[in-house]
């Protein structure tokens, strides 16, 4: 739920996807894979995610992030939990 308070702070019930966009690729992962997470959680194609589908857009980045393929059928497996870069620590980095 912490992640999902960040992308929906006002508790609207949908994350935009420029919004999801930001939070996702402190993921590290490439766009690419990114991309095709989006395709798989936003598969009514709203352009936004509700919770239900955000959640599924985390653990398909924790089975992205741990080798295995993304894919719906991954969700079954246990990964730990997905990893993302802090914000304060992204900046950092973007001035060194």
């Amino acid at each position: 739920d912490k992640y999902y308070r960040q992308v929906d702070p006002t508790g609207s019930g949908r994350v935009a996807a420029a919004d999801a966009a930001l939070f996702l690729k402190r993921s590290g992962l490439a766009d690419l894979v990114l991309g095709k997470i989006w395709d798989l959680a936003d598969s009514e194609r709203k352009g936004s995610l509700n919770k239900q589908q955000f959640f599924i857009a985390l653990r398909l980045v924790a089975c992205a992030q741990n080798g295995l393929e993304v894919a719906l059928k991954s969700l079954n497996v246990a990964v730990p939990s997905p990893k993302f870069v802090s914000l304060l620590l992204k900046t950092v980095l973007s001035v060194l």
